[in-house]
């Protein structure tokens, strides 16, 4: 009785302290078809560190009364997220760290279980771990590089770094405002012939489930009756979360 007592209150001070074993990263499939090996990859190791990359794209146009032109917006280019990721299996006893790079490894390339009103295409992929500038973050797998370092006697490998990119999307790191999906939506797109509202959602949003958030804010009540011409507002990305 009083061992449990003590152990309560250890862990209850460990908690209070931050001494309890930390959260590990991991990367997760957010599509809504999936690849054939889906699994999320827990990181083995925290990262010591990630980098995020917002870039705009601003071109000038040469003036002669203007030394170095006159600049105009272009857009913003997609977020990208680099971290290096660490596996290590050297302690276990029949280590191999292959199959969890070879999952990774496998998100790059396009899936095979896709409908035939989508274009082939790689997952979408979270990195989830706290931060809440990516919680609304997915993006392609655009880079995988493999740098295997220690190996068992039969050449089975052990230890590796594996760097990653991954370029895609998120709603602004200020957030959007809650109270009104019609100052939320700057996008609309006009159906044309074939074309669904599942496909519009997953060519606007990233996911065919958010055709939800497009008929509630266009307010359409058949959206399998979608006639081509038709206007449609898109909402954000956070809003169409919200919803689904």
């Amino acid at each position: 009785m009083v061992l449990d007592t003590a152990r309560s209150a250890g862990s209850a001070i460990g908690e209070a302290v931050g001494l309890i074993k930390p959260k590990k990263a991991r990367l997760v499939v957010v599509s809504d078809i999936l690849p054939k090996d889906s699994g999320d990859i827990e990181c083995m190791f925290n990262p010591t560190e990630y980098q995020l990359t917002q870039t705009t794209i601003v071109n000038w146009t040469p003036a002669p009364s203007k030394p170095g032109g006159t600049a105009e917006y272009g857009g913003t280019n997609p977020l990208r997220l680099n971290v290096t990721l660490f596996f290590d299996a050297y302690d276990q006893l029949h280590g191999d760290i292959t199959p969890m790079i070879t999952r990774l490894l496998s998100w790059t390339l396009p899936m095979e279980d896709t409908s035939e009103d989508y274009k082939p295409t790689s997952p979408l992929i979270g990195f989830v771990w706290g931060n809440k500038q990516l919680a609304d973050f997915c993006g392609y797998l655009t880079s995988v590089d493999v740098k295997y370092k220690l190996f068992s006697k039969n050449g089975t490998p052990l230890r590796a770094d594996v760097v990653i990119a991954l370029v895609g999307s998120t709603p602004p790191f200020g957030g959007t405002n809650p109270t009104s999906h019609a100052t939320n939506s700057t996008k609309t797109h006009t159906v044309v012939e074939g074309e669904s509202i599942q496909a519009v959602a997953y060519g606007k949003l990233g996911k065919p489930a958010y055709w939800r958030a497009i008929a509630d804010l266009n307010g359409i009540d058949d959206p399998f009756r979608l006639a081509p011409g038709t206007v449609l507002l898109i909402p954000s990305l956070a809003d169409a979360a919200k919803g689904s």
